[in-house]
């Protein structure tokens, strides 16, 4: 698929077992309710999206500011070099992530997005404090 305008946006909607390839800078892609599909794309403006999907892959061949992962289970993703430092994650009610990336030797390095977290009660601060679980930390 060839994208012609970077505010054009592409919706992904209850694939299974397909790969879609857009060439071309768009504003972002979305994949909704879609199994054992791969994603792959050039460049996005804001971000890709993932919702109630299993067994995703995205490729990022260029630029990519956020992923957004949502209800997913299953989610690997491998960014460019160009965009690794760069990328921010945004998750939620998923599990099974795993990010890859090109270290300056060009070797994949891959590590896993955590999905459960520890909170604790800040009182004195009145606020809530967020890490990760210690299942994280070997």
């Amino acid at each position: 698929m060839n994208v012609t305008n970077a505010n054009q946006r592409v919706s992904i909607y209850k694939c299974d077992g397909a790969t879609i390839d857009i060439h071309g800078k768009c504003k972002g892609v979305s994949l909704d309710g879609c199994e054992k599909t791969a994603c792959l794309f050039d460049s996005l403006v804001s971000s890709v999206e993932t919702v109630n999907c299993k067994r995703l892959q995205l490729q990022a061949r260029e630029m990519c500011p956020v992923v957004s992962i949502e209800k997913t289970d299953g989610c690997l993703v491998y960014l460019s070099k160009e965009t690794a430092e760069t990328t921010n994650f945004v998750t939620s009610k998923s599990s099974e992530m795993n990010v890859n990336w090109p270290d300056e030797n060009d070797e994949m390095v891959e590590a896993v997005i955590p999905e459960q977290f520890q909170h604790k009660l800040d009182m004195k601060r009145k606020k809530i404090t967020s890490d990760i679980s210690d299942l994280y930390s070997h």
